[in-house]
């Protein structure tokens, strides 16, 4: 009898520590928080199998080839609120600070171009409601996803499916007095929780959490119209992909994101570094003008001249929230000089003589 007390009580240990999970929608991205992400472009991982038993996944020898920091906020802070009135949290800057989990929309094809990705959390999940680009060639063009594209399905937990259609069309010249041309993206996957178990990261290891399965297929075509007359239409690229999103509990991010292609040949690994609070009270940091951003020498930082009260305090962090530089003035617009700084992610805050707080984020290239 004492032998097999002990072993129940073994049993039940093991299972409360290697239950599976659930993701639900409090585990999606939350307004106010800055995640800090690390890639690695040559990793050298084993990604295990898909199975109902707990396994362990060791990616500690994980490398950061360059770093990403993408900052929520209320959509309801935006001056695009009213346009895009399913979205209740937003990203925006150049793609260089944003990490990868953008779905189907061209994040990557906008290079240092600022703009506003729109996303939806909800009890069904995180999905991405549409985009706007504030510079580059099809600047100012209100984009929606229709259907929206699915990013994260909730609840999920082992065993659960989704699938998915997301589509969005970029108008790229349109005249009534000629053809008129349209960019076409359309994505379909499925996203299957296929595996549970713990993963060790170069940051810490994350006892719970459970692996999605991203198999999606992404077409990008355009087509031709005169009016409402068909002109033409082409399909321009057909790709294939796997992704493998880990998730655990309280985290609001994912503990990492495998990305591999077609023969499931992994291309790169994002993982996740560490949070960073900050508070919607706060005024919005696009009131802020900051160019250019990244830079590797100069960079100007505009502040509105309805901000200035007397002195303004100027404070730049490292990503470690060390200090690196401070400055005081009465102008409204600050030279910070590249003085040798370590490239990366830098934070700052810009405070005047009323309390009043700006913050942001810089990064800094070599």
């Amino acid at each position: 009898m004492k032998n097999y007390i002990t072993f129940f009580v073994a049993f039940c240990i093991t299972s409360i520590v290697y239950a599976q999970i659930t993701i639900t929608s409090t585990d999606l991205p939350q307004a106010g928080e800055t995640y800090l992400i690390s890639t690695d472009t040559t990793p050298t991982i084993s990604l295990g199998t898909p199975s109902p038993s707990f396994q362990s996944w060791n990616f500690s020898a994980l490398s950061e080839d360059y770093p990403s920091v993408p900052t929520y906020g209320l959509t309801s802070s935006t001056p695009y609120a009213s346009v895009f009135t399913s979205s209740n949290l937003y990203t925006y800057g150049p793609a260089a600070m944003f990490g990868s989990f953008f779905g189907g929309a061209p994040v990557n094809s906008q290079g240092m171009n600022k703009g506003y990705m729109f996303w939806k959390t909800d009890v069904g999940g995180l999905s991405i409601v549409g985009f706007r680009a504030d510079s580059g060639s099809f600047a100012n063009i209100n984009v929606f996803e229709n259907p929206m594209e699915l990013l994260i399905g909730t609840p999920t937990t082992y065993g659960s499916t989704f699938n998915n259609t997301g589509r969005w069309v970029l108008p790229m010249n349109v005249n009534p007095f000629d053809v008129d041309t349209f960019y076409v993206n359309r994505v379909t996957k499925t996203l299957t929780t296929d595996a549970w178990g713990s993963v060790t990261t170069p940051i810490s290891t994350y006892s719970n959490v459970i692996r999605i399965h991203e198999y999606l297929i992404k077409v990008d075509s355009a087509y031709a119209q005169m009016g409402t007359t068909p002109a033409y239409s082409l399909e321009l690229m057909r790709d294939t992909l796997n992704n493998y999103i880990f998730m655990t509990n309280g985290l609001h991010y994912p503990v990492c994101i495998v990305h591999a292609d077609k023969n499931n040949l992994i291309k790169n690994v994002e993982y996740y570094n560490m949070t960073f609070l900050s508070s919607e009270s706060l005024t919005s940091e696009e009131q802020v003008k900051t160019y250019p951003n990244p830079f590797s020498s100069v960079c100007t930082i505009d502040i509105p001249s309805d901000f200035l009260r007397g002195n303004i305090h100027f404070n730049l962090f490292d990503n470690t929230g060390k200090r690196v530089y401070k400055y005081q003035t009465k102008e409204n617009k600050i030279n910070l000089q590249n003085d040798n700084y370590k490239a990366g992610i830098y934070f700052y805050t810009i405070e005047n003589s009323k309390g009043e707080i700006f913050k942001g984020k810089l990064l800094i290239t070599n």
